[in-house]
C-alpha cells in the first residue's frame, strides 16, 4: 500500500478548529507493509499540508495504545497476565519471550518513527505569514512525536536503529542504521529537541469531539523524562517546572474522601480525572475515532470478560489494601478523627463490609468472580462514543469502545518534579508534593521544608498564588488529614543536631538546648537516608495514583539506575507478584537483557 501525507485532501485551515477531520484521517496512514513509498518532489508548504501530515502521524501512533500499557504494566509489579491470555501476552508477563511474539515486532515504531522523518524532511519551515513562521509548531509537534515513539520503542527493545531520514525499505534500513541504546538515545533526543524549548504549542480546536492539542506530547515533559533517566535532575526538574508554570498546573483535590467517620458515605472524584477526555489532569492522550468499525485499544476486553487475560497482581492490591488512611471533616485543619486502612484510588470497602472499585475491584461477568482492573472500563464508559460487541467476550456484552487512553496526566509530571527534587538533595520539599502539595503555605513552614532546601532555584519557586490550590497526591487516596501534625505520614528529620546542656546566667540552671550541626559527614549520611525513605513513598505514590497506565516498567527502572542497582531492586519489586515462583523471576531478572524484548 502507498503511504502518502495528503493525497486529494482538501481542508481549510481557518475551520480546522470546528470540523471533524479526525475520523476522515484515522486510517489515512496505516500500512500493512514495511515499504513506504514516497511522491518525489512532494513538499509540506502549507498548514494544511502539515494538518494532514500531523493527524495522518497520530493514526499511525494509535497501534502503539495496547503495547505502551501492556509492555509499560506487564513488566512491573502491579499487573499480571492470567492462564487464559494469549501466549504472547503471558509470555511478556513471565519474561519468556519468544522470538515470533507478537509485541517483540517494532514494525509499528518504525513506521510512525519513518513518516515522522519523510514529514520532517519535506516540511518547509520557513514560512512566514504576519511574521509567525507558521508550520514550526508542526516541526516541533512531529519532533516530539517521533522522540516519544524513539523511546517508547527503546524501553520495548533496549536498542534502536537511529534513522533521520525517511526510507523506502525499512527491513532493509534496519540492518543498515547505527544502534543506539538507551543512554546514548536518550542524549541524541535531548540534542534534537532543546534547539526547540518555547516554540508555541500545536492546537487545533476541537477535532472529533477531543481537544487537539491533547493529542501531543509537551515537550518539556518529553526533555524531563529524558533528563530524568540520565540523573540529570536539576535539568529535570526545570524542564517539568516549566512545564507547570506555562500550564499553571494545579494538583486538585479530586480524589476519593470518606465524608463521615463512620465510612458509609464516599465522595468519588479519582475516576473522572483520569478517564474523561475533557479532564483538566488529562494533559497528552492518544485519541481514537468514535467510528466502532476503527481501531481501538484492546485493552477492555482483556480486563473485563469471563476469562481475563490482564489482572491487577494481588501483592499490589495487598499493599493498597495495608495502606493507613487518615479521616478528618473537610472543614477540619488539624484534627485526625478516624485511622482507616486501605487506599481509597484502589479499591473501596465501606464499615459494613461492601466495596466499590475504582482502579480495580470485584466483577461478576458471566461464570467469573473475580477482581477486574476497572480504569479501562471507566475510560471507555467516558469517552466510549459507539458501543461494539465481542464475540469472544459474550458474557459482557456490548460495551463502549476506548477513545482517548491518557498518556500523560498532572499526577504524572508532579510524581516526576519530586522525584527530580528529591535526587537533586530536596527531599523534604520532595516529601512536600506527596503530604501537603506544593504552595506558599507549605513552603513558608520550615518545619515542612527547612529553610537549607529554600536554595532559589526558579523550578522551587511555587510561592504565587495560582498554587495555593496545590494538594498532596497522597490526600487524595489516603485521607486530607494525611499532612496533619499528628500523621504518622512523615518525613525524618535529617538536619543532624546535638543536645547539650546549657547554664543559664542568671539562675544556674541547666537547661537541655539543641545545636545544629554542620558536620558534612554526618549531614550528608543522614540527607542520603532521607532520599532513599522519600524516594520509596515516591515510588508507592506512582503505585496508588497513575496504575495501570502505561508507567511501570519505566519507573521501576529509572529509581533503580537512581540507585546504582538496575536491575537488581527493580528485579526485587517484580519478584513479589510471582509469589511462589518469585525466586526463580528474581534470579532471571538479574540479567539486564531479560527485561527488554529482543
Amino acid at each position: 500500500m502507498k503511504t502518502r501525507f495528503y493525497d486529494n485532501m482538501k481542508a481549510v485551515w481557518a475551520v480546522c478548529a470546528c470540523m471533524a477531520a479526525f475520523p476522515a484521517c484515522t486510517d489515512m496512514m496505516e500500512t500493512d507493509s514495511t515499504t513506504v513509498v514516497f511522491e518525489d518532489g512532494n513538499r509540506l508548504d502549507s498548514p494544511n499540508d502539515s494538518l494532514y501530515s500531523a493527524l495522518g502521524i497520530l493514526s499511525q501512533v494509535q497501534r502503539l495504545g495496547d503495547r505502551y500499557v501492556l509492555l509499560g504494566e506487564l513488566r512491573g509489579d502491579l499487573m499480571t497476565a492470567t492462564t487464559d491470555a494469549d501466549v504472547d501476552i503471558q509470555e511478556v508477563s513471565n519474561f519468556s519471550v519468544s522470538a515470533d511474539n507478537e509485541y517483540a515486532s517494532f514494525r509499528d515504531y518504525y513506521n510512525v518513527i519513518n513518516n515522522c522523518n519523510y514529514a520532517l524532511t519535506r516540511m518547509d519551515t520557513s514560512i512566514v505569514f504576519y511574521e509567525d513562521r507558521v508550520m514550526v509548531p508542526e516541526y516541533v509537534a512531529i519532533k516530539t512525536l517521533r522522540a516519544w515513539t524513539y523511546w517508547q520503542l527503546g524501553l520495548a527493545a533496549g536498542t534502536v536503529s537511529w534513522m533521520e531520514e525517511p526510507v523506502l525499505d525499512l527491513e532493509g534500513a534496519l540492518q543498515e542504521h547505527p544502534q543506539k541504546n538507551l543512554d546514548e538515545l536518550a542524549t541524541l533526543l535531548i540534542d534534537d529537541l532543546t534547539p526547540h524549548i518555547g516554540v508555541r504549542a500545536l492546537d487545533y480546536g476541537t477535532v472529533d469531539g477531543l481537544e487537539s492539542r491533547k493529542m501531543f506530547i509537551p515537550i518539556d515533559v518529553m526533555l524531563g523524562d529524558l533528563y530524568l533517566y540520565l540523573g540529570r535532575y536539576a535539568d529535570a526538574a526545570t524542564a517539568y517546572y516549566r512545564y507547570i508554570d506555562w500550564r499553571s498546573l494545579t494538583l486538585s483535590a479530586n480524589g476519593n474522601y470518606w465524608q463521615n467517620a463512620n465510612r458509609t458515605s464516599l465522595l468519588i472524584g479519582f475516576q473522572s480525572t483520569y478517564a474523561s477526555a475533557s479532564s483538566s489532569e488529562v494533559l497528552a492522550t492518544l485519541a481514537y475515532s468514535t467510528r466502532a468499525n476503527a481501531w481501538h485499544p484492546r485493552l477492555l476486553g482483556w480486563t473485563m470478560s469471563e476469562t481475563p487475560a490482564l489482572v491487577p497482581s494481588a501483592s499490589f492490591m495487598d499493599d493498597m489494601t495495608r495502606a493507613t488512611h487518615y479521616y478528618a471533616a473537610e472543614n477540619s485543619v488539624s484534627t485526625i478523627q478516624g485511622f482507616f486502612t486501605g487506599d481509597l484510588r484502589g479499591q473501596i470497602e465501606y464499615a459494613n463490609g461492601t466495596t466499590a472499585g475504582i482502579s480495580y475491584g470485584e466483577a461478576w461477568i458471566g461464570d467469573y468472580r473475580g477482581t477486574a482492573i476497572l480504569k479501562f472500563y471507566n475510560l471507555a464508559s467516558a469517552g466510549g462514543g459507539a458501543s461494539v460487541s465481542d464475540p469472544d467476550n459474550e458474557a459482557f456484552g456490548s460495551y463502549p469502545v476506548i477513545r482517548n487512553l491518557p498518556v500523560l496526566r498532572t499526577p504524572h509530571v508532579y510524581l516526576r518534579l519530586a522525584e527530580a527534587l528529591n535526587r537533586y538533595g530536596r527531599p523534604a520539599t520532595a516529601f512536600a508534593v506527596l503530604a501537603y502539595g506544593l504552595n506558599k503555605t507549605t513552603l513558608a513552614n520550615t518545619a515542612r521544608v527547612p529553610a537549607c532546601e529554600r536554595t532559589g532555584e526558579a523550578f522551587l519557586d511555587f510561592t504565587e498564588d495560582r498554587w495555593d490550590g496545590n494538594v498532596g497526591t497522597a490526600t487524595r487516596g489516603r485521607g486530607r488529614a494525611i499532612g496533619f501534625p499528628t500523621s504518622d505520614f512523615l518525613i525524618p528529620d535529617y538536619t543532624p543536631y546535638d543536645t547539650v546542656q546549657v547554664e543559664n546566667d542568671e539562675t544556674g540552671e541547666l537547661k537541655d538546648s539543641v545545636f545544629i550541626t554542620h558536620d558534612a559527614g554526618r549531614l550528608a549520611a543522614a540527607k542520603a537516608d532521607s532520599i532513599e525513605y522519600v524516594e520509596n513513598l515516591i515510588v508507592d505514590e506512582m503505585a496508588a495514583e497513575t496504575a495501570f497506565e502505561g508507567n511501570r516498567f519505566f519507573d521501576l527502572m529509572r529509581i533503580a539506575r537512581h540507585r546504582g542497582q538496575w536491575p537488581a531492586w527493580a528485579a526485587e519489586k517484580v519478584a513479589v507478584r510471582f509469589g511462589d515462583g518469585a525466586e526463580a523471576i528474581r534470579s532471571r531478572l538479574q540479567n539486564e537483557d531479560a527485561w527488554f524484548l529482543r
